[in-house]
């Protein structure tokens, strides 16, 4: 009978750079960085994207909202993943009370990195040039 099962020598695992702590602890840093880097973005301008690709769709009201709430929820995910690395992967804490505290500390975070007032603003207001009230 042949020996079907491959030799040793010649397998390759993928995910062995990866497994590195300096390696993992960088692709998480980074991708943490990125979605708040891109939340703030659509935050700020929710239908900048749609103007640009999708002009029809800046006309239903519903979309600004929405997109500023989704924005919101990925800069919270965001700070989430950099506060999680932190805490995991650098100092090694584990445990369902640190999980509550990262989750506000997420919070907190959101809340000072959100765009003060938003450039296109939501409302209407003629008065208003580049959210920050009249002149």
């Amino acid at each position: 009978m042949m020996d079907w099962q491959a030799p040793a020598t010649k397998m390759i695992d993928p995910a062995q750079p990866l497994s590195s702590f300096i390696a993992a602890v960088g692709v998480r840093a980074v991708l943490g960085g990125y979605v708040i880097y891109m939340a703030r973005k659509f935050y700020a301008d929710p239908t900048g994207y749609f103007r640009k690709w999708a002009p029809g769709m800046t006309d239903y009201p519903w979309l600004a909202p929405v997109i500023r709430g989704l924005a919101c929820f990925c800069l919270w995910g965001g700070c989430f993943i950099l506060a999680t690395v932190i805490a995991v992967q650098i100092f090694g804490l584990h445990g369902e009370t640190l999980a509550e505290a990262l989750v506000t500390l997420a919070a907190v975070a959101t809340w000072f990195l959100l765009p003060g007032d938003p450039a296109g603003g939501l409302e209407d207001e003629p008065n208003r040039e580049h959210g920050r009230g009249l002149k």
